[in-house]
C-alpha cells in the first residue's frame, strides 16, 4: 500500500488583482491533518506546489506522479486551492449550460493552453484502478462539475479571475473534448467548495486567512472523519458555511462519496 498526496495552493498570480490570501494556508493545514494529526500519509509522499511553482505543466506532471503505479488499496489525495472559472465549451451535448469548469494555474492567461479544464481532469483520472481510494478537493469558484465568496470581516474578495475573459480569442482552438472519460462515472470522490454557478470564499477566520470550505471541511473531518461518509460531512460543512454567513453550497460526487475520507 502506498498513499500519496498532491496539494496545490496559489495565493500569488502575476496580476496583483488576482492575489488570494488563504490558499497556501489551506494546503499547509491539509498536509498537517493527513500526516501529523492522522499519520495516514507519510511526509515524503506529500508534494506541495505553491504560487509560481503551480504552472499548468507542473500540475499535470505531478498529477501523473500521483497516479503512477496506483494499485488497489492505495489512497490518493489531490487538493487544489486557488482561482476557478468557467469557459465556453464546444460540446453542447455534454455541457448543457454551454460551459466548462476550469482551474487557473499560476500561468493562466485566459487561453485554453494555460487552463486546466474539467475534461482534461476527466482524461487524467479515467484510468484510476478499481480499489484505489481517490479523493479530490477543489476549493475554487465554480468547483462543482470540475468538476472562493468574500473575505469575512476584512474586505470582500472572490476566488474568480479578474481582467480576463476566458478563451475570448481562439475559441475554435479548444481542441479535443475527451467525451469518453466524461461519460464514465468518476472513480473517486470530488469534494467541491461550491456549486458550478457559485463563488468560493477566501475567508478570515480566527485571525487567519483560509478557504472557508477547507477550514470547515478539516474541522468536521477531525470530528466525524472516522464515522461519517464524505457526502455526510460535506452536508455538515454546508450547514456550517450557511450558519456563518457564506453564500456557497459545497457538493460531493463520484463513486466513493459514500466512503469515509480515510480508508
Amino acid at each position: 500500500m502506498k498513499n500519496k498526496a498532491l496539494l496545490v495552493g496559489i495565493n500569488k498570480y502575476p496580476d496583483p488583482r488576482n492575489e488570494l490570501r488563504g490558499c497556501v494556508n489551506d494546503i499547509l493545514d491539509m498536509a498537517h491533518f493527513i500526516s501529523e494529526k492522522n499519520k495516514v500519509y507519510a511526509t515524503e509522499n506529500i508534494k506541495r506546489l505553491t504560487d509560481q511553482q503551480a504552472t499548468k505543466k507542473t500540475i499535470v506532471a505531478q498529477i501523473k506522479w500521483l497516479l503512477e503505479g496506483a494499485q488497489s488499496g492505495d489512497s490518493l489525495l489531490f487538493h487544489y486551492s486557488g482561482h476557478g472559472a468557467q469557459a465556453p465549451t464546444k460540446n453542447q451535448k455534454i455541457e448543457k449550460d454551454g460551459l466548462d469548469e476550469i482551474i487557473c494555474p499560476y500561468d493562466y492567461d485566459g487561453s485554453n493552453e494555460t487552463a486546466l479544464r474539467d475534461k482534461e481532469f476527466a482524461q487524467l483520472f479515467a484510468g484510476i484502478p478499481q480499489g484505489v481510494h481517490f479523493v479530490w478537493i477543489s476549493d475554487s469558484c465554480h468547483a462543482e462539475d470540475l468538476s472562493r465568496d468574500p473575505f469575512q470581516g476584512v474586505e470582500k474578495h472572490y476566488r474568480y479571475f479578474n481582467g480576463i475573459t476566458p478563451f475570448k480569442a481562439g475559441y475554435e482552438d479548444l481542441g479535443d473534448e475527451f467525451p469518453l472519460p466524461i461519460i464514465k462515472p468518476f472513480n473517486g470522490a470530488l469534494l467541491s467548495a461550491c456549486a458550478s454557478h457559485e463563488l468560493s470564499a477566501d475567508a478570515y477566520i480566527n485571525n487567519r486567512f483560509n478557504g472557508a470550505f477547507t477550514y470547515y471541511l478539516i474541522k468536521n473531518l477531525m470530528q466525524y472523519g472516522d464515522s461519517k461518509s464524505m457526502q455526510a460531512i460535506v452536508e455538515i460543512v454546508n450547514k456550517d458555511l450557511n450558519k456563518n454567513g457564506y453564500d456557497q453550497n459545497p457538493q460531493s460526487e463520484g463513486l466513493l462519496e459514500n466512503k469515509t475520507f480515510f480508508l
